[in-house]
């Protein structure tokens, strides 16, 4: 039951890192240049766990929409759900993960490291400045405010 509800709860953070990454490639110039380098159809897939639970994103026609299946030209595949839950909800940051070998990448380093800046920015929006300033070195500066960022994300005004 505990694997189960921390699934789901790394599927729901999933979805809001999504939606934060599709408002932020409009509002946030660093997240759009990074957005827009990605090749038309470029896909990344992140596995919550070895089972493959997660989800597919890919760039089409300028907007990041989901997809269907699990090929990718990136895929970032999380050891156990507790891993991802642990780096979804901010209390391990990426780099950090990914130095202990918490996670396998395939794909591209140089569009993997396009993705990580584009979360890492993301992050700083929503989460708050105590959680930051723990996972991430250098914390990226705000282009705007978070509550604009939380309302577009979870409301799509």
């Amino acid at each position: 039951m505990k694997r189960f509800l921390s699934l789901i709860l790394c599927k729901i953070i999933l979805r809001v890192l999504y939606r934060a990454l599709k408002v932020l490639s409009a509002l946030d110039t660093r997240v759009r240049e990074d957005f827009l380098a990605f090749k038309d159809g470029f896909r990344v897939r992140v596995n919550l766990s070895l089972k493959g639970e997660g989800m597919t994103l890919e760039k089409r026609d300028g907007r990041l929409v989901v997809k269907k299946g699990r090929d990718a030209d990136v895929t970032i595949t999380f050891k156990s759900i507790p891993v991802s839950l642990r780096v979804f909800t901010g209390l391990k940051g990426i780099a950090t993960a990914y130095s202990e070998h918490r996670f396998t990448l395939s794909g591209s380093i140089a569009d993997t490291m396009a993705l990580v800046r584009m979360i890492e920015i993301a992050e700083s929006y929503l989460f708050p400045h105590f959680m930051t300033r723990r996972i991430m070195r250098d914390i990226p500066a705000k282009q705007t405010g978070s509550l604009r960022v939380y309302r577009k994300v979870l409301l799509g005004v």
